[in-house]
């Protein structure tokens, strides 16, 4: 008959014996998990550790040993395929795909262009060189907008949808002992089209992209209101004077549209004034035309105003028995 050959060493041990050894291993044991987790909190925050405990404890103690037994000949039963495209998503090792419109086995993302040239192995990714700022003048327009909301404390995206556009511009020449240095001139026009109109001056020998800029950040500071009748025409008949130009300007029905010096044309636009008729006599000259235009405007007296220096009260019919 078969009997099995057991050494006497272990058949002399008591069960009492055998209870001893196996707490003594078990001490050693968690006191050695505990070293290791200890020594894997220098480098893991307790988050992170906590899926390292859940990922080692998935590899079974058999496994592991038979790894480590093999050494460098070794291979996980886990392994992806050798021939595996690891360009595209797998559903079994990657994560779920959460981009929009993305179909299954197709790369989250582009491929990076690469250069095609002689000397271009693969290896190595080139990209354009950014531009060097070649001045204080070059900010961004993000920099621009950001500067004017700390001096004047309006919002980034209101000034961003201000309409903006140049009326006046013109180069001159400075003559100086060095001869003639050429210098740009700028007047622009700024506004929201519901009431809230700026002009602004620049100058700059730098050149007119810089004038430009100087008037747009003037023309912002000096936004105000200009009064209205039904947020359409002006308040009345305006016969203003500014220097050697005469204004004459009235105010039109819906639907009039605006029949007017260009220049004026172009304030109004900014202004949200839709319906305007008006003349400009003697001088026209562009810089006297807009600087008295926008004179005259902010100028107006409004209707309560007027009641008030006579003595009346003036009830809008239209806002009483019909809502806008």
């Amino acid at each position: 008959m078969f009997r099995p050959q057991v050494p006497r060493s272990i058949l002399s041990l008591t069960p009492r014996r055998l209870l001893a050894l196996q707490s003594s291993a078990a001490e050693k044991s968690a006191q050695k998990t505990a070293a290791h987790i200890e020594y894997l909190l220098k480098f893991y925050n307790p988050k992170l550790l906590q899926s390292i405990k859940i990922t080692e404890s998935l590899v079974s103690p058999k496994d592991y040993v038979d790894l480590k037994k093999r050494g460098d000949s070794a291979r996980s039963r886990l392994a992806p395929d050798v021939n595996a495209d690891l360009s595209k998503t797998d559903p079994e090792w990657d994560e779920p795909i959460m981009y929009p419109n993305q179909g299954i086995n197709a790369t989250p993302y582009p491929r990076i262009p690469q250069m095609q040239a002689l000397d271009n192995l693969g290896m190595q990714l080139r990209f354009k060189e950014k531009d060097a700022i070649r001045g204080p003048s070059k900010r961004s327009r993000f920099q621009f907008f950001e500067e004017l909301h700390k001096l004047t404390g309006m919002d980034v995206d209101y000034m961003r949808l201000l309409y903006m556009r140049p009326i006046h511009m013109k180069r001159v020449s400075c003559q100086t002992s060095k001869g003639k240095i050429p210098n740009f001139f700028c007047i622009t026009v700024v506004g929201d089209r519901n009431g809230m109109l700026g002009l602004g001056q620049g100058k700059s020998r730098d050149g007119m992209r810089t004038a430009l800029e100087k008037a747009h950040w003037d023309a912002i500071k000096n936004l105000q209101p200009i009064p209205r009748y039904e947020k359409r025409t002006i308040v009345g008949e305006m016969n203003y004077k500014y220097h050697a130009v005469k204004l004459f300007m009235k105010p039109a029905p819906p639907g009039y549209g605006l029949r007017v010096n260009h220049n004026i044309f172009e304030i109004c636009q900014a202004a949200g004034i839709k319906d305007l008729s008006g003349k400009v006599y003697k001088s026209r000259n562009s810089m006297n035309v807009i600087k008295g235009f926008i004179e005259a405007l902010t100028k107006q007296r409004s209707l309560e105003d007027l009641a008030a220096g006579r003595g009346k009260k003036v009830v809008d019919l239209r806002k009483v028995y019909y809502s806008a």
